[in-house]
């Protein structure tokens, strides 16, 4: 009998013969429809198929691969499935159509479910049947190449840098002039193994979703919380034991004089090491190499504050330090806590973003900008210093700064040697075009680099001194802890000598700045001024009234502004105290002065705490209100409590007359701005039920 498939069909027939000895009927049977036979459906068969061998083909890789790559996962974990349920999810909808499709043409006609009957007798069947193994037999190598190149493109440098161009474009011009620019970025960011498999998996999908729907950070935070333990990628190409003795370390420094003076700085960086084979196990490495532990909390997100330091000794002993004045046994601060590793130190080693003071430096140590150029050192580190919106915008004003300075100031060399000038302005453009992002909101202050201490605390974090233990010792901040100096010893008609003592510093620092962190004034922008008001701008400026922030309140200088320097008060050789202010008021005034300063630092207390108090007041109002003049109010009281910060910062006692003037000041705006508030509070609660 034959096989009903290969009875020839007219799809515009709707009865079928009768079979001989049956009887007839009144109305003429209906053929009935295999529904499975449809473009959606027989289509999404293919798709489920395809996307099946693609899932295996993917599967294969990911087994033989020595690390995964979230990018790569992403399409294998959840491109390929859903594209597999699309398939599967288009079988049964083709099925629908047609049905839907068929009884509103003609309700009579049947619909079957009946699938075909593989015979490879029939001709026609032998034709596809070899059409499909020819398509496979050459779909799979294809696909096995593609896969292969495509799985390794993923894997590689250029795809993470240059995927998400605008995202990572300064983490990649970073990396590519760093030390590690032939290390894939998947071998220090995921590494090998399974452990952090699942891991990468989540944080690339979420990477991934927040490029596509623009909802990623600008500029994205720090890896070092998603980066696994150093241990387990660092160490695999760098082997702290077998590190030892000392490294010298060359710095050149120029000043921001008119000859940009050239200072080179050498010392030797106690490396150290824990191999006994190749010396003593000494040196900051051994921060990661003793047989005890470190542990820190940090409690802000860049892990600059740190408040809490554990350490267990080699013989289990358990040291606490502290410098939130905390007992050693008090509850450890919030914050988050880790277990120090080479990254807690070296947390940019291929994604530095430099200073424009360090970068102008390397320029004209290295012949990039002519240091015969007056003046250029400053120049140049200014013209990087402004904010700029763009690019284009940063490339005209650095010319244009460069260019109007040296054209006013030095008119005859600007003629001569513009070509040079022309040519140190390009170059300082290239220094900005490598660490400067003002899409992604980066540049050397976004991240701090814990190497060192110049620009950023780094190392003092711990090793400030103010860090003790519950037996009153302190983690030590003395310089030779980490560093022998090499200075140069000047003698006559002898041969320049090198005597190894501790880091000289090229301006004279008294006991109480002695003290103060390198990068307080080092912040790797313009150098302050070797004068107290150079860095105490904001001191200088209440004390002569001139500072533009309190510039509405139209405050006076201090009576004492115009006779009175800084020295003539302030002893920096000895500790700063009240008892020691009062009495150097009485040696000048009478007597009735001693103990002055104590008056007035009552009087302002007294008018700061009904400030903050009205201010608390106000923004009780601000919680209540639903109106559209609440987000300014807010930033009003934000605008007000930010003038408090800089009075408080730059001591009230410089100037105590204008300091209460600014506070009652800021009182009145206060309650002025409070009274409006629950004006429109009262009509906001007027036209409704009551407060929601």
């Amino acid at each position: 009998m034959p096989d009903h498939n290969d009875t020839p069909r007219d799809e515009s027939r709707n009865t079928t013969p009768s079979t001989p000895g049956a009887a007839k009927s009144s109305e003429p049977e209906t053929e009935a429809h295999p529904l499975w036979h449809n473009v959606i459906t027989i289509g999404g068969m293919y798709i489920a198929i395809m996307a099946l061998i693609l899932l295996l083909t993917f599967g294969l890789f990911s087994v033989v691969s020595p690390a995964s790559n979230p990018y790569v996962d992403i399409f294998g974990y959840l491109a390929i499935p859903v594209l597999m349920g699309i398939g599967v999810a288009l079988m049964p909808l083709g099925i629908l159509f047609k049905s839907w499709r068929i009884r509103r043409i003609d309700p009579t006609q049947k619909l079957s479910l009946r699938f075909p009957r593989i015979n490879l007798n029939d001709p026609r069947q032998r034709r596809v049947a070899k059409l499909t193994v020819l398509g496979i037999l050459l779909f799979l190598p294809i696909l096995g190449v593609s896969s292969y190149h495509g799985y390794h493109y993923t894997d590689s440098t250029q795809f993470c840098a240059n995927a998400c161009h605008s995202v990572m474009e300064p983490q990649a011009v970073a990396f590519s002039r760093s030390s590690h620019a032939r290390v894939a970025c998947a071998e220090c960011h995921i590494g090998s193994g399974a452990s952090w498999f699942v891991k990468s998996k989540l944080s690339g999908t979420r990477q991934v979703f927040a490029v596509v729907f623009d909802t990623y950070h600008r500029p994205i935070p720090p890896a070092i919380e998603q980066l696994r333990p150093a241990r387990e990628t660092c160490e695999q190409c760098h082997w702290p034991n077998k590190f030892f003795g000392a490294q010298l370390r060359q710095i050149a420094r120029f000043k921001s004089d008119e000859n940009n003076t050239r200072r080179d700085i050498e010392m030797l960086v106690k490396t150290g090491g824990a191999d006994l084979a190749t010396g003593r196990a000494e040196g900051i490495h051994k921060h990661m190499l003793f047989s005890g532990k470190i542990e820190y909390i940090a409690t802000d997100d860049k892990l600059q504050e740190i408040p809490w330091v554990r350490w267990i000794d080699e013989s289990g002993e358990e040291l606490i330090y502290r410098s939130d004045g905390e007992a050693a046994a008090s509850t450890p601060p919030d914050g988050q806590r880790r277990m120090m590793d080479c990254m807690d130190c070296h947390n940019r080693p291929a994604h530095k973003f430099h200073s424009p003071s360090d970068g102008v430096n390397a320029f004209l140590e290295t012949g990039g900008i002519d240091p015969g150029i007056p003046y250029i050192k400053r120049e140049a580190v200014k013209a990087l210093a402004v904010t700029y919106p763009n690019d284009d915008a940063a490339h005209e004003g650095i010319v244009k700064s460069i260019s109007d300075f040296y054209r006013k100031e030095y008119p005859k060399q600007f003629e001569e040697d513009g070509e040079k000038i022309r040519a140190a302005a390009e170059a300082t453009s290239q220094i900005y075009d490598q660490n400067f992002f003002p899409y992604m909101r980066v540049d050397w202050r976004t991240y701090p680099d814990n190497i060192g201490h110049l620009e950023s605390p780094g190392c003092f974090r711990c090793h400030d001194g103010k860090h003790v233990n519950q037996h009153g010792n302190a983690i030590s901040h003395e310089c030779s802890s980490c560093h022998t100096f090499l200075n140069t010893v000047h003698v006559e008609s002898k041969k320049d000598l090198i005597s190894k003592g501790e880091f000289q510093h090229p301006y004279e620092l008294d006991a109480t700045h002695a003290a103060v962190r390198c990068d307080q004034c080092h912040t790797g922008g313009l150098t302050p001024e070797t004068t107290c008001a150079g860095c105490h701008t904001g001191v200088q400026g209440l004390f002569a009234g001139s500072d533009p922030v309190f510039a509405r309140f139209k405050i006076e200088p201090d009576p004492m502004a115009d006779d009175v320097g800084c020295s003539d008060c302030h002893d920096l050789s000895q500790p700063l105290t009240r008892a020691k202010m009062n009495t150097v008021c009485a040696d000048c005034h009478d007597d009735e002065y001693d103990g002055k300063l104590d008056e007035w630092d009552a009087k302002f207390h007294d008018v700061q705490a009904k400030f903050l108090e009205n201010c608390d007041k106000f923004e009780a109002v601000l919680d209540k209100t639903r109106t559209s003049g609440a987000d300014a109010a807010r930033q009003t009281l934000e605008d007000t409590r930010n003038v408090l910060i800089r009075l408080n910062h730059a001591n009230h006692l410089h100037n105590p007359d204008a300091a209460i003037k600014v506070l009652d000041a800021l009182t009145d705006e206060v309650n002025d701005a409070a009274d409006k508030m629950s004006v429109n509070l009262g009509k906001e609660l007027a036209g409704s039920d009551g407060p929601k």
